[in-house]
């Protein structure tokens, strides 16, 4: 869901942006009949997703096979909903209306970050809509993983109650994502509005002729910092806690020592025993943990959590979080230039149907850098697992052993279970399990096989950083 949250938020901002620029087919519904269409559209997601449950519930209670229709069919489901969630809301900031309600009528576009969290209020009630009445299959998977630990004589928590499902989902799936992103938006909002008051108000120039220049880098280096503090914040919205003493915090020590990775704390992330994940966050040491989930440490034994633990390890040694800030910035910045000229050319070409190429090129442009930004993701979670499987026998940096590659595997097997996940499920960002432990035991103990990945992954690295300021390059001729 985050990339849902991600993307509506995306398309929010720069609807809100434009709305004062919309072609006329665009303005066909304003005021009450805006609001109204809204809920309508609230209303019949709210029933859609409602029913939705009732039968995949249904489905799940009768299914002969259940093992096999529990991993595969809610996610199914669940894929469709955050596609249908994207859909409606996209159709609300346009067609209904909603982003020139807000920004042009209401006019709240002069008060700081008022219009982007009206903006956004439609996606955040379908969210929250679809997570609400989504528990009953939550609690229904859970339930038969629950039933499968206690089958096996391992102990389990009780499955968690809608409550405690709804705050994880808002913390986990919302408030990572909002509040950074708020904060930079407020900043934003508060160097334009200062800016503004020079300029027109008092009708001079605060920085003189390189007041435009000067504000953007400004905006930039609060984001930046916003950016690197970020893990302050999320460690604070999670429910984290170091690590307690003991040989499993000693161990891990040990493994970082010998791994030469340097990170603030080790965290104990408590999920109610409900998500089998861990993770890394920050740039810098002063401000980098690493996070382990309870139910890893209570069903995992200590040398799969080390491989867990070697995963995000690995994102830190091949520098993941730096490159992809580089597509997200730097794709990203450059898919916006190439709309805005593409607007601008096509828009004085005066040619039939303009709205329509405009948007349509905006929509492939759109496209395109999910494929890369999905593309990459997949080969740097690739390229962690190769790196935890290393780590757990740290022999040859040119060769990866059956036993590393099968601890790995075996780790990652153990995580789509607990997570009610088949492993043949794809993912947007990190590919299917199954895959993933292929792909291990496709390069374990085979002459040259890791040698010609390492080089592969270089030229990966190599190509973003030199479409970096090419896209920087583009980005300015394009402005």
């Amino acid at each position: 869901m985050q990339i849902t949250v991600i993307l509506g938020i995306f398309l929010a901002l720069l609807v809100g942006e434009t709305a004062a620029e919309m072609p006329d087919w665009l303005r066909w519904m304003t005021g009450p009949q805006t609001v109204t269409l809204t809920l309508g559209i609230l209303l019949l997601f709210g029933s859609l997703v409602h029913i939705s449950t009732k039968m995949l519930i249904t489905t799940l209670e009768n299914a002969r096979d259940i093992s096999r229709t529990l991993m595969s069919l809610p996610g199914r489901v669940d894929l469709i909903m955050r596609v249908l969630v994207f859909a409606l809301f996209a159709v609300q900031l346009t067609l209904g209306g909603w982003a020139r309600q807000v920004c042009i009528d209401w006019q709240f576009n002069q008060w700081v970050i008022v219009d982007e969290i009206l903006l956004i209020v439609p996606l955040l009630i379908m969210i929250l809509t679809k997570w609400y009445c989504f528990y009953p299959v939550n609690r229904f998977i859970k339930e038969y993983i629950v039933a499968g630990q206690l089958a096996d004589g391992v102990s389990a928590r009780p499955v968690w109650s809608r409550r405690q499902y709804m705050s994880f989902q808002i913390r986990h799936g919302l408030l990572i994502i909002l509040v950074p992103l708020l904060l930079i938006l407020a900043y934003k909002d508060s160097v334009e509005l200062i800016v503004h008051h020079y300029n027109v108000v008092q009708g001079r120039l605060i920085f003189g002729e390189s007041t435009e220049m000067i504000k953007e880098l400004m905006i930039m280096a609060g984001a930046g910092c916003v950016f690197l503090l970020s893990p302050l914040l999320i460690k604070r919205i999670w429910h984290t806690r170091p690590l307690p003493d003991g040989p499993l915090r000693m161990k891990l020590e040990e493994f970082c020592r010998q791994l030469g990775f340097k990170y603030r704390d080790i965290l104990l992330w408590d999920t109610y025993s409900a998500v089998s994940n861990a993770a890394v966050m920050g740039l810098l040491r002063p401000v980098r943990y690493v996070v382990i989930s309870d139910a890893v440490i209570e069903n995992m034994s200590d040398q799969q959590i080390e491989a867990v633990f070697g995963h995000e390890v690995g994102h830190i040694k091949h520098h993941h979080i730096l490159f992809l800030m580089l597509i997200i910035f730097g794709a990203g910045g450059l898919a916006v230039s190439l709309f805005e000229l593409l607007a601008h050319r096509v828009g004085a070409l005066d040619v039939r149907y303009s709205d329509f190429i405009i948007y349509g090129c905006g929509a492939m442009l759109v496209l395109g850098w999910l494929f890369l930004f999905g593309f990459i993701s997949r080969c740097f979670e690739r390229q962690a697992d190769v790196y935890a499987a290393w780590a757990i026998d740290r022999q040859s940096s040119d060769s990866l052993s059956n036993h590393g590659a099968g601890v790995m595997a075996g780790a990652l097997y153990r995580i789509a279970m607990l997570n009610g996940i088949s492993p043949a499920t794809r993912s947007y960002r990190h590919s299917s399990i199954g895959s993933r432990m292929e792909f291990l035991n496709s390069l374990a103990d085979r002459d040259g096989a890791m040698a010609h990945y390492a080089k592969w992954m270089t030229v990966i690295k190599i190509a973003l950083a030199m479409a970096f300021p090419l896209a920087v390059v583009i980005s300015v001729y394009c402005v």
